[in-house]
């Protein structure tokens, strides 16, 4: 999926961004109110996934504009975890 600045993504893109079952789980969980902003961390552990798993899974569908990256304060930066993820539509 490549990256066009300024340009939504495409409806294809979209559709791949969510068609893999560890992303449609991930952004479940924002649409049924259990996470607003999470980390990757976080998400693995909600998810019983690998972090680095869940932080490709969380990258791919920011490159489709679902998610966004968003500064965190407070506990998440004790943790070492500087930003969480907030949904981009």
């Amino acid at each position: 999926m490549a990256l066009r600045p300024s340009m939504p993504p495409t409806a294809s893109e979209l559709i791949s961004a969510v068609n893999h079952p560890l992303r449609r789980r991930i952004l479940l969980a924002y649409l049924d109110g259990s996470v607003e902003c999470a980390s990757a961390k976080e998400l693995a552990e909600a998810t019983g996934q690998r972090v680095g798993q869940v932080a490709y899974h969380l990258k791919t569908l920011a490159r489709g504009e679902i998610l966004r990256p968003v500064r965190q304060g407070g506990r998440s930066q004790a943790r070492g975890e500087a930003y969480g993820w907030t949904l981009g539509v």
